[in-house]
């Protein structure tokens, strides 16, 4: 099946938009940097995607849609599976993410995708209410099997402990492994940083449900 000519220039500038807004973010990348790299008329921006911001969501949407196929919040486990099997592959799910796939237009993408959550622009509500929502939900959703009696500020508040932690090694990365290089995330070490946030995370969650009885 062919592509048609115009599903062939979208196509490139969504190519090439990757790779431009991965280095130099929104504010900084130009339409111009973007249809010169696709090989494509200065308006086709325009015409394909409205705006140069219309783009960017487009681009941080495909990307947010191509990691979470690779690495899904439920990769290995079940609605069944034990809580903490379940953390662990919420944890790791958003860790691999982070680091990406080798693609370093990937993990500059991931970057700034990190920068949004931590803080939004007006382009990313439509994105957070679209995809963090589902995943808090399912980390929340995991909480409460641990803490069934707590309630929900409780819950809340450990839901965003652990994404916090998670957050933190991807945002604070380049200070981390000045500090200390074994916590520095990278590929080779996201075993030991899952196992690092499941321990300190059951341990507060431990500790709550203690103070907390049935």
């Amino acid at each position: 099946m062919k592509i048609s000519k115009d599903n062939s220039t979208r196509l490139r500038l969504l190519h090439a938009a990757r790779k431009v807004f991965s280095e130099y973010g929104l504010k900084n990348a130009t339409v111009r940097d973007i249809c010169d790299l696709a090989e494509a008329n200065v308006a086709a921006v325009s015409y394909h995607f409205g705006s140069k911001e219309e783009l960017y969501i487009a681009v941080i949407k495909d990307h947010i849609e191509n990691m979470e196929r690779q690495y899904p919040r439920n990769l290995g486990v079940t609605a069944d599976s034990t809580p903490e099997a379940r953390l662990r592959a919420f944890v790791r799910s958003h860790l691999c993410q982070f680091v990406g796939d080798g693609d370093p237009v990937n993990e500059l993408l991931s970057r700034r995708l990190t920068q949004e959550i931590i803080e939004p622009s007006r382009h990313f509500l439509d994105i957070f209410e679209r995809y963090c929502t589902a995943s808090r939900s399912l980390l929340l959703d995991i909480v409460r099997a641990f803490l069934p009696d707590s309630d929900d500020l409780t819950v809340s508040r450990c839901g965003s402990c652990i994404i916090g932690q998670c957050l933190l090694f991807d945002f604070a990365r380049e200070a981390i492994t000045r500090m200390s290089p074994e916590l520095g995330l990278k590929a080779d070490n996201l075993d030991a940083i899952t196992d690092f946030i499941m321990g300190f995370s059951l341990g507060g969650i431990a500790a709550i449900r203690a103070g907390n009885p049935a």
